[in-house]
């Protein structure tokens, strides 16, 4: 977190200073975007030109962001007030922009860098829009006070005057203020403003996701064991390719060259001497032990990351809904921790886009503390538990929190509405087909008595 005294004043010297403390970041954040993608240090790998250099990468920290990303967001989030707070002019501002691709995208980069931003601003419609940020170009000064309050927010784009110059030449800047977004251009220590204009958001448009409190990214922890796994996997590779290119030894006997094109061509041998041996120089390799060291190690990949491996014998079978998730009992207490820091960031999105709309006049004031953001896990369910579990539980807790629990229902509300229209309408039905019954039977009788009276 970079922090200023309260007072400090936005100043070339600020944003330089800003900007450079950002930079020495930047190395870290292409590592971890590099292993990612698959640009893992094995991959750097160098050997001798006589030597068998396999480079095999298991892309462990692909799984790990992907997983937890998938079991954080797999399900988009939902938001709920008390009654009578209307809130779907902002849930329709989300809607025009696929607001839950946007924090998909943005959970995953928190997975991966441990940080992630994203900026609100007014589009040519003069509707809030959200835009996520690149960690290594974006930073946001506080204030070193006790609650750290946001003074500016920094967006900036180095500018080269040829592709092979490794200095910038200047830096485009936007600062975002509590008040204005203000262009800059910043050459040196010089500061040239293009352009200002205001904004009505109320607060510096600009937020900060955090994957923890270290600002680590979930992989980080273990690039080390995610390097010795790739060193074993590709050393694995070059000693069967060892093997099947080893050299062949002779003992006790001359071989000329017609022997060796007997050999190539006829792959036999003759007038070997009765002492003479033949045999392959190779390398003694325990698999067994090798193996054991490699499941060692990617057991521990999984055990520091807090994340599962779901190919493992351990979530083989069908297991029940309190057994699954006692084996994803640490992996559930780190996603938890994900989701405190993803929740406050999503509230503040939540006030900046009403802030914004209530200026509009389109919907009043909805104070944060009234906003409950719902994360619904991506995990296989056990309907038929949870309806063992309604049944029983019927009378005591109210429908429609029952309902809910429910994986197939998307509105429980509408549900135990329809639910009760359909009990309410079953009696109904069954009184009229009971009058009908009756009124054909008096029907049927006095046919019968007039029959009589004929005969």
């Amino acid at each position: 977190m970079y922090q200023v005294p309260i007072e400090t004043e936005l100043t070339a010297k600020l944003i330089k200073d800003a900007i450079d403390y950002n930079e020495k970041r930047r190395e870290r954040f292409n590592r971890l975007d590099d292993y990612y993608l698959g640009k893992q240090e094995i991959t750097k790998r160098e050997k001798d030109s006589t030597r068998f250099n396999n480079k095999v990468m298991v892309n462990h920290a692909k799984y790990i962001v992907d997983v937890a990303t998938g079991y954080l967001l797999g399900n988009p989030v939902d938001y709920q007030v008390n009654d009578g707070i209307d809130i779907q002019p902002i849930l329709d501002a989300y809607k025009r922009q696929t607001m839950e691709n946007m924090d998909v995208e943005i959970a995953k980069e928190c997975s991966i860098f441990g940080i992630k931003y994203e900026y609100i601003y007014a589009d040519e419609n003069a509707e809030p829009r959200s835009v996520a940020l690149d960690v290594r170009n974006t930073i946001i000064i506080y204030d070193n006070t006790m609650v750290h309050n946001k003074l500016y927010g920094l967006n900036y784009r180095p500018i080269y005057n040829k592709p092979q110059d490794t200095t910038p030449a200047y830096y485009d800047v936007i600062v975002a203020t509590k008040n204005e977004i203000i262009n800059y251009t910043l050459t040196g220590n010089n500061l040239k403003e293009i352009s200002r204009k205001p904004h009505v958001f109320g607060k510096v448009p600009m937020i900060e996701y955090r994957n923890n409190g270290e600002l680590q990214g979930d992989f980080e922890p273990v690039i080390s064991l995610i390097d010795a796994y790739n060193l074993i996997q590709s050393d694995r590779v070059n000693d069967r390719e060892q093997l099947v290119d080893s050299i062949l030894c002779f003992y006790g006997m001359q071989f000329d060259n017609e022997q060796m094109k007997q050999l190539k061509e006829y792959r036999a041998l003759s007038n070997i001497p009765h002492d003479g041996k033949i045999e392959y120089l190779t390398k003694d390799v325990n698999e067994s032990d090798v193996n054991v060291l490699r499941k060692n190690i990617e057991q521990d990949i999984h055990k520091i990351s807090m994340v599962p491996n779901m190919s493992d014998e351990n979530f083989v079978g069908n297991s029940s809904g309190v057994a699954l998730r006692y084996k994803l009992l640490t992996f559930e207490q780190t996603i938890k921790n994900k989701e405190r820091f993803f929740e406050k960031s999503l509230i503040e999105r939540f006030v900046l886009y009403g802030t914004f709309l209530q200026t509009k006049s389109i919907m009043k004031a909805v104070p944060a503390e009234e906003v409950d953001v719902v994360f619904k896990r991506n995990l296989p369910s056990n309907d038929y538990e949870t309806s063992q579990m309604i049944n029983n539980l019927t009378g005591i807790v109210d429908k429609e929190l029952l309902v809910s629990q429910l994986s197939f229902v998307k509105d429980a509300s509408e549900t135990v509405e329809i639910a009760e229209q359909e009990e309410g309408d079953t009696p109904k039905d069954e009184s009229y087909a009971a009058n009908d019954f009756a009124d054909m039977n008096e029907t049927d009788q006095n046919v019968q008595v007039s029959n009589e009276d004929m005969n």
